[in-house]
């Protein structure tokens, strides 16, 4: 046999081992995390990306990016919308543009406490209505994660009871629930991207905002607010998604792989979340922060006083979301 008709199926062979990262036959996907690297979220994200190299044997492959900016959010959501990007991992409060009914979940007090999470929106009917309505803006939702629930801090006074808000400045980002719920509790919502927010607060723009306790962290909130409340407002899930264009590629084996790679990877990022908090809070309360953790009843003052905002959300959207969530009021 001729030399030449041996070395033409090598440099084939070569070419493809190279453009698969070494696995003949391989294909490399792009997924998308709107978090910096660093963050809990990562655990969701190698989890997965792991779980699915492993379990089909290296045929497919997935390679992370993590967001830079704010605006990094949009541009890879347009991305993964158009098909030219394959996975995404984000907060479901980012999808509230494609579908305004998502908005449900930033209502405040919908959940009490990570107990009531579980037992409502992770294991109940409330989780299928959730990725219901993320499959309307087409894509298709794996499972669901924590980025966990938004803390209030300020540098005035300790906050216990709704009066405690008046006359503070308090950042808000662009939902209408969470300005209405700041207004009615006599303080003013100042809407601002949170990239803008340490600032705010450092030069006294601001007096106060609300995260979650790694969001708090990351931007070392403490070295400019002296107190932080924790009053579990807002719970924040995550969802970890797949592209329409995707989903139709894959066969129904693959399907399972990586619907089974997604919740075992959001389950992990779930525990790492919820163990962060516990070591936050402490790291918070060493730097000096004075932490008031409220107590059911003094909840549900704020609860209470939180009862027009859903009156409003009511008039808009129904009951049907909410009693699927299992709210009762």
């Amino acid at each position: 046999m001729k030399l030449w008709k041996i070395m033409v199926p090598l440099a084939v062979a070569a070419v493809l081992l190279a453009g698969c990262g070494g696995e003949l036959g391989a294909q490399t996907l792009k997924m998308n995390v709107g978090a910096a690297e660093g963050t809990v979220w990562h655990t969701a994200a190698d989890t997965f990306a792991q779980l699915v190299r492993d379990n089909t044997d290296g045929r497919w492959r997935v390679d992370i990016a993590y967001a830079a900016s704010e605006e990094d959010h949009i541009r890879t959501l347009n991305r993964l919308l158009d098909g030219k990007a394959d996975i995404d991992l984000r907060a479901v409060s980012d999808l509230r543009e494609l579908e305004a009914r998502l908005s449900v979940l930033s209502l405040p007090w919908l959940f009490t406490d990570y107990q009531d999470v579980d037992r409502r929106l992770f294991n109940g009917s409330g989780g299928e209505a959730v990725r219901n309505l993320i499959r309307a803006t087409g894509l298709e939702p794996l499972s669901l994660a924590e980025n966990g629930f938004y803390q209030v801090t300020n540098d005035r006074r300790p906050i216990a009871a709704p009066a405690d808000f008046r006359w503070l400045t308090i950042r808000v980002g662009d939902g209408a629930a969470e300005a209405a719920l700041f207004t009615g509790f006599g303080a003013e919502p100042v809407r601002m991207d949170w990239g803008e927010t340490f600032p705010a607060l450092r030069d006294g723009a601001v007096l106060g905002q609300q995260n979650t306790l790694e969001a708090i962290r990351a931007a070392q909130v403490d070295r400019v607010q002296r107190y932080l409340t924790v009053w579990n407002c807002v719970y924040d899930p995550l969802c970890l998604s797949v592209s329409a264009e995707l989903w139709a590629r894959l066969s129904d084996g693959d399907k399972e792989i990586f619907s089974a790679a997604a919740r075992e990877a959001c389950a992990a990022e779930i525990a790492a979340s919820r163990a962060q908090d516990t070591e936050i809070l402490s790291r918070l309360r060493n730097s000096g922060v004075q932490v008031t953790v409220l107590t059911q009843s003094q909840i549900q003052a704020f609860r209470a006083a939180a009862e027009p905002v859903y009156a409003t959300w009511r008039g808009d959207n129904g009951d049907e979301l909410l009693s699927a969530l299992g709210y009762s009021g």
